[in-house]
């Protein structure tokens, strides 16, 4: 046998890893799944008490752009985990305050009873939230006088608690429609109704009722955004049990201790004695931000026995008014906490490679689930890879369903598209903030409409292409320099990419290379014109949709575009269909045009116009080349609209136009009216229709004597002759023109 040199792949050995900025490190760490080829991946998931926001899309969507780039590019086994959580202290309240407020409503009170129930739970409100505001006349005055700027710094929802307050005032003021009263002083009533009689709720429908229509609407919005289901949803009120043992557990290791009011508190300085735990590893600056700490307990939490401020509940004891569960504590339910760290460990078991969110759930959320887990299984490190998104902004400020400032993702889709949301968050780090606003939205339009107007003019050459062979036409295949570079843009590109997502999955650079590469392929296009390689053009086109059904967009079955939303799966096929049709259309409408252009016929350039006027309403563009025929485009429902809107601003300024010009032919034609008339005037009449001037007159008709009877001067009858002599000239120009 003859020898063989095995080839040894240089390039292989130097290709950048995948690496992931780790909020447990504060760094870029290489990626290394605990099972090779395999990544266990869990997501925090929504608490579904109210509609899901902007801030929700930026963070499932920036996930599932991750989740997409692991899966559909490095080609992991990805098993994605994501909770529903509907078991919480905002879900109790709003479930049992809307119900008190249902059975309020129902009892038709008349408005003098609203009335005092409405005073009654506003001055309770002002008293609880705007405490300074009593030292002043007036909340008004109070809002007036105060450095509103700096106050807020201190109590971010103050905004908020000044709308309800003046809202409420303003509906007191002349209360006369029960139903309207009702609405517009719900936020004041409820907390009076539910410190009165929410006690007494006890049906767990009330309580299961609130979260499984958000969990609904939830679900809808995120295919609407086209967010991949989660491979596994866990829910918090099927794993009760499961909580309980996991609690028992941990409590048998010695991080856990149970109070006398049926709760069990997670023993934090215990923890962090420990040798082997550390606690807050992921904000260790906040181990002792009781404010955040507070939060995360829920407003319904009782801290009675607690040992530490920093310790949290791992189970709560229920009071009258809230769901409960038998434990070995007594009825109670779940902490907020606990319930992620079982619900992961159930199904991925005792360690895990991604644990993803959003950074606000940093502290206390992510790090008490740590705790408590590595208490559990008395591990150092249950999870390998925190990835955090980052805090989205609207024009600046910081968006909160709890500041009642969001925006809905429903109320999102009115005004955007599905793919434009996802390119904000695509363009951005998804680690990074997000501030919607409309220099991001003015970026993605343009990247959007760039992209569209290349798929299209690419389908439209690769259509024009297979028509000219149809029809025997030899077409070139000889590879040029141009060809030459163009493979070498896509190779770079290529190269460029790969490198940007193992940089932390850097979408906003990915999508940047697309963009160049799209822009130098159309350089391509544009200045070969006829001899361009549709080959090359259309591997470029094929690779850019490639990458962005990577990244999540939904693209067209040949590889040429992403499909357009608003149009129906068999938009390919249309084009396949109507495509041969078009074709001999346009083929027709250039013979038309041609013969026009030569005879200067302007009869058949109109039927040119209109035929390609009559294809742009049914969505195909019909594009005019000066070195063959004319391109068919078959347009998107956006391009459509966006290039009818722009022949309609054509045709008007060209109708503006035609109005300007025959305002000025009328106006030229009036100046011309009024010449005439002037000349029509003889010379010798010229000054006696001005008898308020003159008075006598020689037999010429020049003055001789103004009104009053005085001679006409010297000076003056120089002047009147002149105009005479010229009226005498206008006229006899006049008779000149009108004798025949």
């Amino acid at each position: 046998m003859p020898s063989w040199n095995n080839p040894q792949d240089t390039a292989a050995a130097a290709v950048k890893p995948l690496s992931l900025y780790n909020t447990l490190t504060k760094t870029k760490n290489v990626f290394a799944p605990i099972t090779t080829g395999k990544v266990k991946w869990y997501s925090c998931g929504p608490t579904v008490y109210d509609a899901a926001h902007m801030g929700h899309a930026r963070n499932y969507v920036s996930i599932d752009i991750n989740r997409r780039v692991l899966r559909d590019y490095f080609h992991y086994d990805v098993h994605f985990v994501q909770n529903v959580t509907d078991i919480d202290d905002k879900i109790i309240i709003r479930a049992r305050q809307n119900y008190l407020f249902e059975q309020y409503t129902q009892k038709a009170p008349s408005v003098s009873e609203v009335t005092a129930k409405a005073q009654e739970g506003l001055a309770r409100y002002i008293a609880k939230n705007l405490p300074d505001s009593a030292k002043f006349a007036s909340v008004e005055e109070w809002a007036a006088l105060i450095d509103l700027k700096a106050e807020m710094i201190k109590e971010e929802k103050l905004p908020m608690y000044l709308k309800t307050v003046t809202t409420a005032q303003d509906a007191l003021k002349d209360p006369q429609d029960v139903a309207a009263l009702l609405a517009l002083t719900k936020d004041v009533i409820v907390p009076v109704l539910d410190k009165e009689y929410g006690a007494t709720v006890n049906d767990p429908a009330v309580f299961l009722a609130l979260p499984a229509y958000w969990e609904y609407r939830f679900d809808q919005d995120m295919a609407r955004l086209d967010v991949l289901e989660p491979d596994t949803i866990t829910r918090v009120t099927e794993y009760v049990p499961e909580i309980a043992t996991f609690v028992e557990k941990i409590i048998a290791n010695g991080f856990a201790y149970a109070t006398a009011d049926g709760s069990v508190y997670f023993d934090t300085v215990a923890f962090d004695r420990s040798d082997n735990h550390d606690y807050a590893k992921l904000v260790p600056s906040n181990k002792n931000n009781l404010k955040l700490i507070e939060e995360g307990e829920g407003s319904l939490s009782v801290a009675s026995g607690k040992r530490s401020p920093s310790d949290f509940a791992l189970w709560k004891g229920s009071k009258p008014g809230e769901p409960a569960w038998a434990s070995p504590w007594g009825q109670g339910r779940p902490g907020w906490h606990i319930e992620c760290s079982v619900m992961a460990s159930d199904i991925l078991g005792q360690q895990i490679d991604i644990h993803s969110g959003g950074i606000d759930l940093a502290f206390p959320h992510h790090d008490n689930e740590l705790a408590q887990s590595e208490a559990h299984y008395d591990c150092q490190q249950w999870v390998n890879y925190f990835l955090h998104t980052g805090h989205l902004h609207i024009e600046g400020s910081k968006m909160s369903k709890s500041l009642k400032n969001f925006i809905s993702i429903d109320e999102a889709l009115t005004m955007y598209s599905a793919r434009q949301l996802r390119l904000c968050f695509a363009l951005t780090p998804y680690n990074n903030p997000l501030d919607f606003k409309g220099a991001l939205i003015d970026e993605v339009k343009n990247y959007e409409g760039s992209l569209s107007k290349f798929f299209t003019k690419v389908r439209a050459l690769k259509s024009s292409y297979e028509h000219d062979l149809s029809q025997g036409k030899i077409i070139s295949k000889k590879i040029t320099a141009a060809e030459s570079a163009l493979e070498e843009d896509l190779e770079e590109a290529k190269r460029a990419v790969h490198e940007a997502f193992c940089d932390n999955l850097n979408t906003p650079l990915v999508m940047r290379i697309v963009g160049d590469l799209v822009s130098k392929t159309n350089t391509y296009i544009s200045g070969l014109g006829s001899e361009l390689k549709i080959g090359r053009v259309v591997r470029n086109a094929q690779w850019v949709s490639q990458i962005l059904a990577i990244v999540g967009f939904r693209t067209r079955a040949d590889g040429l575009g992403w499909s357009d939303a608003s149009v129906a799966d068999d938009g390919a096929s249309f084009e396949e269909t109507v495509s041969p049709v078009a074709k001999i259309l346009s083929s027709t409408r250039d013979t038309i045009r041609t013969k026009g252009i030569e005879l200067k016929d302007a009869e058949l350039l109109q039927l040119s116009d209109s035929v390609r006027q009559e294809l742009l309403q049914h969505g195909i563009s019909i594009d005019d080349q000066t070195d063959g025929p004319a391109l068919v485009k078959f347009l998107s429902s956006a391009e459509k609209t966006e290039m009818l809107k722009q022949q309609q601003e054509k045709d008007q300024k060209a109708q503006e136009k035609l109005q300007k010009k025959a305002q000025q032919a009328r106006e030229i034609a009036e100046k011309a009216r009024l010449a005439d008339e002037k000349a029509k005037v003889r010379p010798e009449d010229l000054f006696k229709s001005e008898t308020d001037k003159y008075s006598t007159f020689d037999e010429a008709g020049m003055p001789t004597k103004d009104a009053a009877g005085e001679e006409i001067t010297k000076s003056m009858r120089k002047k009147l002759q002149k105009l005479y002599d010229q009226q005498k000239k206008l006229h006899e120009a006049y008779l000149e023109r009108t004798k025949n």
